[in-house]
């Protein structure tokens, strides 16, 4: 199956009216380069593309079901992607000279709480970035969808979720301090 093939299938799966397909189409992929850039993800654009792609992958699988919202599917996906990406280094297509530096690690938040998060089990680290990935009504219905999932009252998931946040939140802050003595030793 050839790429126009396959968009096609997608828009389609989206709605059977191509233009409000289309429309649709474009919403999501906005909302996921939204996602990857507040991320701090570099090439939000070619991750969105990345995530679009592994839907059109998984189509055969998901394209008997019911129609409704397709969006979370996406949302999804990408998530797994953030999890990827967060498991593999940059690399500069510019050639840049090399200077050489004290420290690898800077200590900055964003490189801090990607270290955390990978120190976290895997269930709660997948939970509080699920509970992250939306905003505004989405969000509500979301951590409704949540707590469903894991057979508890949406209050106790909003208890799950914060306890998580602190732990985060105490562990970036001892790296960012030790980062801090580091520097300060050298």
């Amino acid at each position: 199956m050839n790429t126009q093939e396959s968009f096609d299938l997608l828009l389609a799966w989206l709605d059977p009216n191509r233009e409000i397909a289309g429309r649709k189409y474009k919403i999501i992929h906005a909302g996921l380069v939204r996602i990857f850039v507040s991320r701090g993800f570099t090439d939000a654009e070619g991750l969105a593309d990345e995530t679009i792609n592994r839907v059109i992958a998984l189509l055969p699988e998901v394209k008997d079901e019911p129609p409704g919202e397709r969006a979370p599917f996406f949302y999804k996906v990408a998530r797994y992607i953030i999890l990827e990406a967060w498991r593999r280094p940059e690399i500069a297509t510019d050639v840049f000279p090399v200077i050489p530096v004290h420290e690898n690690k800077t200590g900055d938040t964003s490189e801090c709480l990607s270290e955390c998060l990978d120190l976290l089990p895997a269930e709660k680290r997948e939970l509080i970035l699920d509970y992250h990935l939306y905003k505004g009504s989405d969000k509500i219905k979301q951590h409704e969808r949540m707590a469903k999932e894991h057979g508890i009252s949406v209050e106790a998931l909003r208890s799950r979720a914060h306890h998580i946040r602190k732990t985060l939140k105490d562990c970036v802050q001892q790296r960012k301090k030790d980062y801090q003595e580091k520097r300060k030793a050298s």
